[in-house]
């Protein structure tokens, strides 16, 4: 008698391949799912106790145990870059608006610099995290990360003329970089010591500075050719 051969079909008549395919996808995608929960409640943590928050208290505000909570994690590194990873996702979320840009180029860089100023007073404890634990592994991996991401759009909006005069790459990827340093190190500094300058009065104080850098390296004709004067 000849043998059928076993059939690879799983009871619902599906490949077992497939099937076996299907669940691995979907444990992945719950494992997925868990980490950016466990990454949202660190964030959480870190806004309520400060940059110096501790490992049990953000497994405590996850509600696991310190085991737990790594069992997600390849270690303290691989949490904190899921941090860093996961405060530039929200930066950039809130400043979309900022990325599409209308009006006079003076008004949306005013515009721009406050919403930054924003973000980052509002999120005061991640940023000081963020820029402790950087310093921390010799690096500054995760601050480094939301400056370039808002250098990169910056430096975008030089190229296509968004600020005025439409200027080349390699002007202006160097200036939006500087620029977004200067901004960078004074707003960190306003964090700690504001001496009573409100967050309006910085913004206005960055504008100006930013604007003179731009007109002075992109040249004040070029500026005015393009309507892009203040």
């Amino acid at each position: 008698m000849t043998e059928t051969p076993a059939s690879d079909a799983a009871p619902d008549g599906t490949d077992a391949t497939e099937a076996t395919d299907g669940r691995t996808r979907r444990w992945a995608g719950h494992r997925e799912a868990r980490r950016l929960e466990l990454v949202d409640a660190a964030v959480a943590a870190i806004s309520e106790h400060g940059p110096e928050v501790t490992t049990e208290q953000i497994a405590t505000r996850a509600g696991v145990s310190r085991p737990g909570l790594y069992r997600h994690f390849d270690g303290r590194d691989d949490l904190q870059s899921a941090i860093a990873a996961r405060s530039v996702e929200r930066l950039v979320h809130e400043l979309e608006p900022v990325w599409r840009p209308h009006g006079r180029p003076f008004d949306m860089l005013a515009t721009a610099l406050r919403a930054h100023l924003r973000w980052m007073s509002t999120h005061g404890n991640v940023y000081r995290y963020l820029k402790r634990t950087s310093l921390g592994t010799g690096g500054e991996t995760a601050t480094t990360n939301v400056r370039v991401t808002v250098a990169e759009h910056v430096a975008g909006m030089l190229v296509d003329g968004s600020l005025g005069a439409e200027v080349e790459p390699a002007t202006a990827h160097p200036l939006a970089f500087g620029l977004v340093g200067m901004v960078d190190s004074a707003a960190s500094h306003w964090l700690d010591e504001p001496y009573g300058a409100s967050l309006d009065q910085l913004a206005g104080q960055l504008t100006e500075a930013c604007w003179a850098v731009i007109r002075a390296t992109v040249g004040p004709a070029r500026l005015e050719a393009a309507g892009g004067t203040s």
